[in-house]
């Protein structure tokens, strides 16, 4: 990728929306061979290419990502998917992404089950030389991702789970405990003055003695 926060709209897209063949065209492409992948449900390791033994084959992490998103595809044929906004931290090489999609079943009549959830996906890149007809400049260098990792708010998570409202619990307990951290604040309030009020005497006696 040239503009990582204007091409990555198209190789999410192709991931999460294309065929089989878009999916592993957009990894080979713009996924480094040892690329690896971390979200609430599954994770996957970095590893370079790896012989299998008594089989002609070689693998990767990027292998298995390609077969995760497959998956993803399979259970979920018609997800609708939207990017609000990217954000590209340069001197870090990481991409913020983040979305808004609705995760449906194919098995499940009607989209009874039905996930709306949000999510910002961080996506750690390598600027990496390369060569070829396609580049005016001999040696030109193109970001490419080097991991992915996708971050949901547990209200958003438990939604995959049972999206039949109870990400509505979860936040009826965030809110019980935002009501017990004020009333608790009120409650030692003196306490917590009386120490700070100690603390600060012991400084000041210290600080006169040297």
């Amino acid at each position: 990728m040239d503009i990582p926060e204007e091409r990555i709209s198209g190789v999410i897209t192709a991931l999460t929306q294309g065929t089989k063949q878009d999916q592993q065209s957009a990894l080979e492409d713009y996924f480094l061979p040892n690329a690896y992948f971390i979200h609430p449900f599954c994770r996957v390791p970095s590893f370079g290419n790896i012989r299998l033994p008594f089989a002609p084959y070689t693998i990767n992490s990027r292998w298995l990502v390609q077969l995760i998103y497959q998956w993803y595809r399979m259970l979920s044929p018609n997800v609708e998917l939207a990017i609000d906004s990217t954000s590209f931290d340069k001197n870090n090489n990481l991409l913020y992404v983040t979305i808004r999609q609705a995760f449906t079943l194919w098995f499940v009549p009607f989209n009874l089950w039905r996930a709306n959830v949000k999510l910002v996906t961080v996506l750690e890149l390598e600027h990496l030389p390369v060569s070829g007809d396609d580049f005016a400049i001999e040696r030109a260098r193109l970001y490419f991702i080097k991991g992915q990792e996708d971050h949901y708010q547990t209200s958003e998570f438990v939604k995959f789970i049972a999206p039949w409202g109870a990400s509505l619990i979860w936040i009826a307990w965030q809110l019980l405990a935002t009501l017990v951290c004020a009333v608790c604040t009120v409650i030692f309030r003196p306490v917590t003055s009386f120490r700070e009020r100690v603390v600060s005497t012991h400084g000041s006696k210290a600080s006169k003695r040297h």
